[in-house]
């Protein structure tokens, strides 16, 4: 091997290497970047509402031809008394929708006896403070509703934040009605028929 020979890749070392420098600069120089800005969030769970079943709807004993009106409030004929639920664990700044599941007859197998809701003097709704008020004592609302007209609309129970007391709330829901019992020969026994009461956050 001639010295020309050995001396020419030395030669050609630095000069390959300030070729790949000069690449790497070019590189670094056009390097971009992209951010996402995303965001974290949690969603914080309402109370759960309390339910509980006071009493069932009674019309009394009954007879052929029978008219008999339950009102949502006392008083009430010896014998009767209305449907009651209550809804605990009510919060402030929350409106609350109640619509009910009404039959229109009272049956015991295939006889049946027609009942009606229509009227203000059947729905009854009281709220009060939890905590420290007492039931039936509606110092937060009370109003006479009717419950044929909240099958499919809700009656709201609005509580906003200026409602007095701390925040914790119930409302009962009382719900009467008149009951029609046909004339003629009427077979003894329960006619029964289920009513719903149903309470939903609405906002």
């Amino acid at each position: 091997m001639t010295l020309r020979r050995a001396l020419r890749p030395v030669l050609l070392l630095p000069a390959l290497l300030v070729a790949l420098g000069g690449t790497a600069a070019r590189a670094g120089a056009q390097a971009q970047e992209w951010t996402s800005n995303v965001v974290a969030s949690v969603t914080v769970a309402p109370p759960p509402i309390l339910l509980e079943t006071t009493r069932n709807l009674y019309f009394g004993s009954v007879g052929p031809g029978s008219d008999v009106i339950v009102p949502a409030r006392p008083p009430y004929t010896a014998g009767t008394w209305s449907a009651g639920a209550r809804f605990g664990n009510l919060r402030k700044n929350v409106n609350y929708g109640v619509t009910l599941t009404l039959p229109t007859q009272l049956t015991r197998g295939t006889r049946t006896i027609p009942v009606s809701w229509n009227g203000t003097q059947y729905g009854w709704v009281c709220v009060w403070n939890a905590s420290n008020g007492t039931p039936d004592v509606c110092t937060v609302m009370q109003q006479a509703f009717n419950p044929a007209s909240h099958t499919s609309t809700a009656l709201v129970i609005d509580l906003p934040n200026n409602t007095p007391g701390n925040n914790n709330f119930a409302a009962d829901v009382y719900i009467g009605g008149r009951l029609t019992v046909p004339g003629g020969t009427l077979a003894p026994g329960t006619y029964s028929a289920p009513i719903n009461i149903t309470l939903a956050r609405i906002n």
